[in-house]
């Protein structure tokens, strides 16, 4: 059973709106373009795994969750995947790589050979799994639950790899990972069905996600560096008009009532976590007060304090 499904990471829909709205600037626009490939292959790579482990339908008790990040002492850590099982619990760390895979021991390596031949040397999901395993197992023995954890390495897409020596964890393709399942012993052991629902439902409900809002906060950017407007989804144009109760697009004579939901976000998401009446004027090239405020009412925003103290939040 499926306790916690996999959403958009917020990381990107952060970089999505970042390069959507970064005004040119060579430098930065390539540091985002960068980070958002990734984010977009990780993504992609976790889903088409979810799409395999679904084809797992075992008739024991089990638990799945997808990206869960979880505290302990102050630390967090995010795995993947989780399988909770009566015999074990299994975390997942999916992997998204193109190019040829080298793994090396002694210590653990892997090295990314790309199509120029060039080999470029990456962090160790073994060494990830390892970090992780020792969290949970901290995680759940402050909750008094004792039980065995193990990782496995999933490459969601099938490429070339190298073993060189022969890694602590078990290496898969996403393909793989429900005959994987079906061929260990995992029906018998020492946890129950009601342990098994007990676990995996303190992880969702003790789950938070991972907040990279705003933006600005971790890169060298500041407000006056991202396109004001409200953006046009046929055009891509910024500076959408409210006129006649909805926006309208000057250049493809397209017209929407709810564009300035999607701006709101992107202030959220970029500059700040919170937003005033005179912010949002200004962000979204409005003039009238009054319709700023009937906007940010439809927006589905939470209102707090009051007249010149007020401000506008995302509801929780």
């Amino acid at each position: 059973m499926i306790y916690k499904n996999r959403g958009k990471p917020n990381d990107l829909l952060g970089l999505t709106a970042l390069k959507n709205r970064l005004h040119s600037n060579p430098k930065s626009m390539r540091e985002v373009s960068d980070q958002l490939n990734r984010a977009k292959a990780g993504y992609e790579g976790e889903v088409n795994f979810d799409k395999h482990l679904r084809e797992f339908m075992p008739k024991y008790p089990h638990a799945i969750l997808h990206d869960v990040y979880l505290n302990y002492g102050g630390v967090y850590f995010q795995m993947d995947s989780i399988l909770i099982t009566p015999a074990t619990i299994i975390i997942f760390e999916v992997k998204n790589f193109v190019g040829k895979l080298i793994f090396m021991g002694n210590p653990d390596r892997f090295v990314r050979k790309l199509h120029t031949g060039e080999g470029k040397p990456m962090e160790s999901p073994i060494a990830q799994l390892d970090r992780k395993e020792y969290f949970l197992k901290e995680w759940l023995g402050k909750r008094g639950i004792q039980a065995y954890i193990q990782g496995v390495v999933v490459l969601a897409v099938e490429n070339e790899l190298q073993l060189d020596s022969t890694p602590k964890k078990p290496i898969i393709f996403a393909y793989q990972v429900p005959n994987y399942l079906y061929s260990l012993p995992l029906q018998a052991g020492e946890l129950s069905a009601m342990r098994i629902k007990h676990i995996a439902t303190d992880m969702k409900r003790r789950h938070s996600d991972y907040n990279p809002f705003p933006m600005i906060r971790t890169w060298d950017i500041s407000p006056e560096d991202f396109k004001r407007g409200v953006q046009c989804q046929s055009c891509k144009l910024f500076g959408m008009q409210w006129k006649n109760q909805r926006w309208n697009c000057p250049k493809c004579k397209s017209f929407s009532l709810d564009s300035h939901i999607a701006t709101t976000k992107d202030w959220f998401y970029l500059i700040d976590n919170k937003i005033t009446n005179r912010q949002f004027r200004n962000f979204a090239l409005i003039e009238n007060q009054q319709v700023a405020k009937r906007l940010l009412k439809r927006a589905g925003l939470q209102l707090h304090g009051k007249r010149r103290t007020s401000y506008y939040v995302l509801k929780i």
